[in-house]
């Protein structure tokens, strides 16, 4: 039963979701932010670009044999599967500056682009659980988001910490991660998400 539940949680907060996610919670506490935008298409941008083109080219690389897992447990596995997702972050991140989103987006998927590119870099020479890029990119973003939030957000932290700490959990216990993996990918989210706050304009 924990291992899946375990399982459920990785896929629900799988990394290439959580930028959606991440929209859907600025739309919720922010929605005046958004005012006079087309919200669906919003959605539907951010969705496409993050989730499916990369969760389709992933599929395609499985099915042609370049990886034989989307675990991707091998570190020389996730090379070409990173790239290509670096390549629509990229895109991602581009559509949504040119799109005028909110502050807080800009800056959520320019350091989910950050983070990729730290961790590919890092991916070389040490493995690094993904999940956890994704999931501490999220809990910097809305610590930020305290400081610029029209509302208040600070329930919405305790409920990301708890997250987190889940994520964490079940990567180790399904066995995809160890303790080191779990931590350098915490610390690369985190700090991905500070570079895009200090870069963003």
């Amino acid at each position: 039963m924990i291992r899946i539940l375990a399982r459920i949680l990785s896929y629900i907060l799988h990394p290439l979701l959580l930028p959606t996610w991440m929209l859907l919670l600025l739309l919720y506490t922010n929605p005046y932010s958004f005012a006079g935008m087309p919200i669906q298409m919003l959605i539907a941008m951010v969705f496409i670009n993050s989730f499916m083109f990369p969760a389709i080219t992933i599929l395609l690389m499985k099915k042609l044999g370049f990886i034989e897992s989307l675990e991707m447990p091998d570190t020389k596995q996730r090379i070409i599967p990173m790239i290509a997702t670096i390549v629509f972050y990229i895109w991602a991140y581009m559509a949504v500056k040119k799109t005028n989103f909110p502050f807080m987006m800009g800056v959520f998927m320019m350091g989910a682009v950050a983070s990729l590119l730290l961790a590919f870099f890092i991916n070389v020479f040490h493995k690094i659980s993904l999940h956890m890029v994704g999931i501490s990119g999220v809990l910097t973003s809305v610590m930020l988001l305290l400081l610029f939030s029209q509302t208040d957000v600070s329930y919405l932290l305790l409920l990301v910490v708890v997250l987190t700490g889940a994520v964490a959990s079940a990567r180790m216990y399904l066995g995809a991660h160890t303790l080191n993996e779990v931590y350098s990918g915490f610390l690369v989210g985190m700090f991905g998400q500070i570079i895009a706050l200090f870069l963003y304009h």
